[in-house]
This record gives C-alpha cells, structure tokens and sequence, in this order.
C-alpha cells in the first residue's frame, strides 16, 4: 500500500477484487479525468487486469493490459507534451482523501526501486465520491497538485498535471475506482473497471452499465492499434529520445546525412507489417521498407530510412507514411493502420 499523507492508499498493481453487484450503492458516472483529445494527443495504453491468475487480460478479451494492473491508463505522446502541461480533472463530484505532489517526474528504471517503495502512485490524488465510491489519479506531475486534504470538488476541477512520477516509465495518468462498503471501516475499496461497471452479461464486452458519462464514452472506442507520434530525423533517433519529444523538427538540413522516417506504436502483435515510404517534393516515391513484428509488445518505436544522396536533398516538403497491416486470424481482426509525417529540407 502506499501513503499520501496520513491517508492508506492502495498500490496500482494489485489484481482487480470480485464485486458483488447486489451489495453496491449506485455509482456516479465519471467524466474524462484528462484534458485531451484521444486518438490525437493522448490514447489508453492499458485497461484493468480482469484475469486472476499470473496472466492477464483486459475487459475485451484482449492484453493492452498487464497482470494486476487496477486502473485506466492514459499516456500522453512525449515527455514535452507533459512539460507544456497536460490537465488532470476530477472526475466527478466528491471530498479529497490526501494527495503527494514532492516525487520527481523520472523513468523509474533509472533509480534504485527502493526510492519508490510504497510510493508506486508518485504523485497522486485520492477522491471520496458518495455511496462509498473512491477515486485515484496516479503519476501527477511534481509539485501539479493545486487540492489538499478535505478539500470539495467538483466535476471538472482541476487536481493537477500528467506527469511522470512514482513506478512509471512514460508520462501518464493512471485513474482507478473503488468501491468501499460505506457500512466498513475499510481504507481499501474493491476495484471496479469503469468499462464494465459492477455487472455483465456477456465476457469480451463492456458492461450494461458501464461508469462513464455517456458522452464520453463515445470517444473511448477500443482501439486495437495506435500509431502515437510519427517524424523525420537527420540521424538514428533513440526509443528515449522519441519518448522525450527531441525528433519533432518541422525542417531538415538539405545536408542532412540521413532521412529517417520514425514511429511510434502502441499494441503490435506477432505477424504485423510495418511499412516505411517517403515521397520526395514531386511527389515520386523514393523509398519504401516492409518489416515484420517479431513479438507481441505493448510499445515499440521503429524507424527506417535511406542516406544522402552524393548530392543533397532537394529542396522541399518530404512526406513520409507508415502503414501497420494486421491479418485477420482466430484471435485477431485484421486492419490497416495509417498515419503520416512531414519534413522541409531547406
């Protein structure tokens, strides 16, 4: 467990605990906790773990999830989106439990884990809403969080910034539910998935009565790929790199040694096609590359490219275009996958 103060709260990696339907109170439904536009800025990287043993899986049947993953992430594109401030809002009406707002925003990989034990969420805000319902903002950005304990919130006020704090490699928020029997004493809540609210009918679908607002809902379709963050660099650009915004220049040298067309990509699986193409300022395609994705990851940044010519470039608006195609087979639905980037070689 972890403390935001004086306040209990619970780790972000504990395996989601049975609900019994008949036993809770009515929920509030919760709007977008982030301020951003998915599918544009920001995207659901993982998906409560709704499988009990060491394996995992999400409400849908699918694994953009990991095993005891107990909330809703939503990852932002680079660390210089979350410099620039992206917004965490509370999600519905209710009372601060505690907050922390000293960690620092960092890869948790690149320092001694014991610094982060029993502080996993980093930054955070714990919300008490009414009928025993709990929320969770884990991750917040250092020194972000504008609420302190025992403060009343509103939908929509703002608790903080994404930020990149606690056990986390990339900036994001990670937004857990609870429900506490009102009638206990309990400090830890049962996790319920808002996808699915506390009952279904039907596995591999989200539930009757899921705990979204219905207007949100609409733009929380299930995405099976994401293709996050595209562009162009002069020399082989680093996954870290890629993750800290360092390879979104709008222009390239004509000298430039190289022109590499770069991704990156959420949720490939074993079998996808990945294409690299780049058309010149005539519009005349001047290099295309295929490749195949080796394993199933979560994450992945892929780059491909040609050198300089023994000329330079020529002058101009390059574009580049990555197309992801997945074949259709017993447990995947095909599709094809796009999105493109721009560079002016001056």
């Amino acid at each position: 467990m972890m403390r935001l103060k004086n306040l209990i709260l619970l780790t972000c990696f504990v395996c989601a605990s049975p609900v019994l339907a008949q036993d809770i109170q009515p929920a509030p439904k919760f709007a977008l906790p982030i301020e951003c536009e998915l599918g544009w800025n920001c995207w659901i990287m993982n998906y409560v773990d709704h499988d009990a043993t060491d394996n995992a899986q999400d409400y849908s049947c699918n694994k953009q999830t990991y095993n005891a993953h107990k909330g809703t992430d939503f990852m932002i594109r680079n660390a210089k989106d979350m410099q620039a401030g992206v917004v965490v809002n509370a999600a519905a009406d209710g009372v601060v439990l505690g907050v922390r707002k000293d960690m620092k925003d960092i890869d948790y990989r690149t320092r001694d884990r014991e610094l982060i034990r029993r502080k996993e969420c980093g930054n955070g805000v714990r919300i008490r809403h009414e009928n025993g319902w709990v929320t969770m903002y884990c991750h917040m950005k250092r020194n972000s969080v504008k609420v302190k304990k025992g403060d009343k919130v509103k939908t929509g006020d703002m608790l903080g910034m994404v930020g990149n704090s606690g056990l986390t490699i990339y900036p994001h928020l990670h937004f857990q539910v609870e429900y506490i029997d009102p009638s206990s004493q309990k400090r830890r809540g049962a996790i319920v998935d808002p996808f699915v609210g506390v009952a279904r009918n039907d596995l591999c679908e989200q539930g009757e009565k899921p705990l979204w607002q219905d207007e949100v809902l609409t733009k929380l379709d299930y995405q099976a790929v994401s293709i996050i963050d595209t562009g162009f660099a002069a020399t082989r650009p680093k996954t870290s790199g890629i993750a800290a915004g360092l390879y979104d220049d709008e222009t390239l040298s004509i000298r430039a040694p190289q022109l590499l067309l770069w991704a990156r990509i959420l949720h490939v699986k074993k079998g996808d096609q990945v294409t690299f193409a780049i058309n010149d300022p005539e519009g005349e395609e001047i290099f295309s590359y295929t490749s195949e994705i080796e394993k199933d990851q979560a994450h992945v940044a892929l780059h491909a490219g040609m050198r300089r010519p023994s000329y330079n470039w020529e002058e101009g608006l390059y574009r580049g275009e990555i197309k992801l195609l997945r074949q259709t087979d017993g447990e995947n639905s095909g599709g094809i996958y796009k999105s493109e980037a721009r560079i002016f070689m001056r």
